[in-house]
């Protein structure tokens, strides 16, 4: 699904894009997948995605519009969590507003749906069951955001943001008949409800109840000290860090959890979106007792740009002929081809500076660590928590991850402008191979404890952090 990116400006109007605009960028969208992904056909046979393909082509056919175009993606098809799309800058104000929104934030967990603010219609924390007679389980399938493989989590991941899409899938519902159990009940209630304007959907998503700790998720790295627990609480929210400030704020949180000497570490890596799996392993060295094995190997099928001349930048600045040029020599000086396989990987010039024995930090701590991981936990993160599996070092608490524990794409990335709708496509080039895997399951790190769904709703009708509430081992 692409989503509307924030406009910095308004020049067109989505009125102007034309049937050959959605159609012609939605064929070019499939050419870029089959040419530029690495592994286009790991999680679906080539002849169900052309199948699949040709499907959602005839929809939109039929039916060319630009909810359709975005509905329409054929990124969800090859089950890739690092694939991504935008829509144009200059339309997203214009589309956003042109849409009536479902009038409650909700949290979902498990495939199930609660509302997740205070107000009078239906008490916070009720299960909503279904949408317009619809069952939610359904509108959670069609709605599911991106996640590798056949990981289950792609329901859960979208839980902030349902609202906005489920408004946008069925953009043409007047009203909303909810059916929902209010909690501690069993019998089922009805309501129906208007949808609300843009701006009510915005502010009501700030007053969403959950989740708790707003203030830890708006720091890269974040920490908390629990003297009456002896835990320090660690909040890390990306490892897309530089190694030196990395390395200052996890030195100084374990040099203070030792003075104290506190007993239990919690790091929290629930909304860690990834980033260097270096800078994942230099927060391991901390927790770890002894040096440890951090391998990963690099592999794809094409080291080179195609359709270069839609290529952009961050700041939509079409590559020239010089970036073209840099970026394949880099790729090719750093791949080499199995020409059995026909399959390009990592090279010792890319792994150059690889700690593959990384050892155990002088302010390294030796007490009992617990982490949390969740739908949203990807990539570099996936990879700190099994590093904490694999070498037996803590506790896994919450859900499946929803990349990869044995591969997933990652570290280059191409962003494509689709000439016709300005939309943005963002592809990996690349796939990364953790522990010396050849084959990705399609399976994310799965926990070691996973909260029971009525202890969840529990913790969260007390107002508490569900799972930061059970590693806490508060009642």
């Amino acid at each position: 699904m692409l989503f509307p990116s924030l406009p910095l400006f308004s020049q067109r109007k989505i009125a102007d894009l034309k049937k050959e605009d959605f159609i012609s960028d939605f064929d070019l969208s499939v050419n870029i997948i089959r040419k530029q992904h690495p592994n286009p056909f790991k999680f679906i046979k080539e002849e169900a995605f052309n199948h699949k393909v040709d499907s959602l082509r005839k929809s939109l056919v039929s039916n060319p519009d630009i909810y359709n175009f975005i509905s329409s993606s054929p990124l969800r098809l090859i089950k890739d969590v690092h694939t991504s799309g935008t829509v144009a800058e200059d339309l997203s104000i214009e589309l956003y507003k042109s849409v009536s929104y479902f009038p409650y934030p909700v949290i979902v967990e498990k495939g199930r749906v609660f509302v997740n603010i205070m107000n009078k219609e239906i008490p916070f924390g009720s299960e909503i069951t279904t949408i317009n007679k619809v069952p939610v389980k359904k509108i959670l399938t069609e709605i599911a955001s991106n996640v590798d493989g056949n990981i289950q989590t792609g329901t859960d991941r979208n839980g902030n943001d349902f609202a906005r899409y489920y408004s946008f899938r069925y953009r043409n519902h007047e009203n909303y008949t909810i059916a929902f159990v209010k909690p501690g009940k069993t019998e089922t209630a009805s309501i129906t409800v208007s949808p609300i304007s843009a701006s009510d959907y915005s502010y009501r998503s700030a007053k969403c109840v959950l989740p708790f700790n707003l203030l830890q998720q708006s720091y890269s790295i974040y920490s908390d000290l629990n003297d009456q627990k002896q835990t320090g609480i660690l909040t890390v929210g990306t490892f897309n860090l530089s190694e030196d400030y990395a390395y200052k704020e996890f030195s100084n949180f374990f040099k203070e959890v030792n003075q104290k000497k506190y007993t239990n570490v919690i790091i929290d890596i629930r909304r860690n979106s990834g980033g260097n799996p270096a800078i994942a392993a230099l927060l391991y060295s901390f927790i770890t007792k002894n040096s440890f094995a951090n391998t990963y190997t690099y592999k794809t099928k094409n080291i080179t740009l195609a359709y270069p001349q839609y290529v952009v930048d961050g700041n939509m600045r079409t590559y020239s002929d010089e970036d073209i040029r840099s970026q394949n020599n880099y790729l090719y000086q750093r791949f080499d081809k199995n020409d059995t396989t026909g399959w390009y990987t990592g090279n010792t010039r890319l792994m150059e500076g690889l700690l593959t024995n990384f050892p155990k930090d002088k302010d390294a701590f030796s007490g009992n660590v617990k982490v949390l991981v969740g739908a949203e936990t990807i990539s570099a993160a996936t990879y700190f928590a099994s590093l904490v599996k694999v070498n037996n070092r803590g506790l896994i608490i919450g859900k499946e991850t929803a990349s990869g524990v044995d591969a997933t794409t990652a570290a280059w990335f191409a962003s494509y402008q689709l000439p016709a709708t300005k939309s943005v496509l963002t592809i990996p080039l690349t796939e990364i191979y953790f522990f010396n895997a050849t084959k990705d399951k399609g399976r994310g790190l799965m926990p070691d404890k996973e909260l029971p769904i009525e202890l969840f709703i529990k913790y969260a009708l007390e107002n508490k952090d569900p799972e930061m509430t059970y590693a806490m081992g508060e009642g």
